[in-house]
């Protein structure tokens, strides 16, 4: 935070930008990396409104006096990747260092000798620096780099299992569907337990992986899934030989959601 204190007016000349700054700096580390409270924490700390603070940091992030960081380091305590705040590392070399302390004695201000009968006292005057309590400081750096290796090989590891039926996720390239899941859905669309062909699985998930926004549960997408079939079937039982508008996405609007 002293960093932050002692930027100069002109260096950062928004008052409320200067504020997030501040608030920002006390979640860091002693060389400013891996800050991440929420917008909603330093929304509390600062006073703004949470749409304020992403303001500012845009804005902090844009004059260069913070940058994003490592973001595993916030993956290592937040398991949802959807409530994972921005990691940010503060940029001390834009800034002015801070002021070093120096001993009282004869030639501070006070024009006073520290040396009082015949004991010369060592320690500075004042209180020592309070600690930082986020929640990023309550490992040492050696627990952290095991902690960001398992959440690695977690992430690598979600990649091939399957996410909880109650998770609603985007499409991605390697999912599978469940096949209990598309079984049910298939006996209730009347369709044989044949139907899914590896194609028509690769043009669904090469639609909805190019429409990251759209996310489902897991039994949710076997129902999108069976809804795709029966429309390829109703398609080629018509002998419609004109290939589908894939940039029309108006079809899967009445997919619900689950």
């Amino acid at each position: 935070m002293s960093w932050a204190l002692s930027l100069s007016i002109e260096s950062l000349k928004d008052s409320s930008a200067r504020h997030v700054l501040l608030c920002l700096a006390n979640y860091a580390g002693s060389n400013g990396a891996g800050a991440f409270p929420s917008a909603s924490t330093l929304a509390q700390d600062t006073g703004l409104s949470e749409r304020t603070v992403r303001y500012k940091l845009d804005d902090l992030e844009k004059v260069g006096l913070i940058q994003k960081g490592n973001q595993a380091i916030a993956a290592v305590h937040i398991d949802r990747h959807d409530r994972r705040p921005v990691v940010y590392d503060l940029q001390l070399s834009r800034g002015a260092n801070p002021a070093p302390r120096t001993k009282r004695g004869a030639d501070d201000a006070t024009g006073c000798n520290s040396q009082q009968n015949g004991v010369q006292p060592e320690t500075e005057r004042g209180a020592a620096a309070a600690p930082n309590t986020s929640i990023n400081h309550q490992v040492t750096e050696q627990q952290l780099q095991r902690e960001i290796s398992d959440v690695i090989a977690e992430q690598d590891q979600a990649a091939i299992a399957p996410p909880d039926d109650r998770q609603r996720f985007a499409m991605f390239a390697t999912w599978a569907p469940s096949e209990r899941a598309l079984a049910d859905q298939l006996t209730i669309a009347g369709l044989p337990g044949d139907s899914v062909t590896n194609d028509l699985l690769a043009d669904f998930k090469g639609f909805f992986v190019a429409k990251p926004t759209t996310v489902d549960s897991a039994p949710g997408w076997c129902f999108r899934l069976t809804r795709w079939v029966k429309r390829e079937q109703v398609k080629d039982a018509s002998n419609q030989s004109v290939s589908p508008d894939f940039d029309d996405s108006t079809w899967a609007d009445d997919l619900g959601d689950l």
